[in-house]
């Protein structure tokens, strides 16, 4: 993610989930705690930002570079709690979602330089992705 490269973020996400128990991937809250401890490695050149408010709601995650010229994340989780049937097209729709979620309650409201917003929606070990990159001056 840090290195900006979407397409290896995924592929890495993607192998995360396969780590835990499917038991234990039973809600949003999973997804999140599972991401603050991946973040940690990052403490030492970022701030991680976890469920605070910005702009008009609750964000689940802002990563932000000590260094203001690096690029900040904006990562919105979202959980499909229904059975198997159809969930791709859930998930997409989800993913959407939680992009759009990123813009309408302007969790980016103060935010300067590059900022990717990321829509992670999960169903057990699935996920799918959305990415935008957006630049604020």
């Amino acid at each position: 993610m840090i290195a900006e490269n979407k397409n290896d973020f995924f592929k890495n996400y993607q192998n995360v989930l396969m780590i835990p128990s499917y038991h234990d991937l039973n809600n949003e809250n999973s997804y999140h705690i599972m991401m603050l401890g991946m973040c940690l490695c990052l403490s030492d050149n970022y701030k991680v930002i976890y469920n605070r408010e910005e702009g008009k709601g609750r964000c689940d995650l802002i990563i932000q570079a000590h260094d203001e010229k690096k690029t900040l994340f904006i990562i919105e989780f979202k959980y499909f709690k229904e059975d198997k049937k159809n969930f791709e097209k859930a998930l997409d729709k989800l993913s959407n979602e939680a992009i759009q979620q990123i813009k309408d309650r302007r969790y980016d409201y103060d935010l300067k330089g590059k900022v990717i917003y990321i829509g992670l929606a999960h169903h057990g070990k699935d996920v799918m992705m959305k990415w935008e990159e957006k630049v604020y001056i």
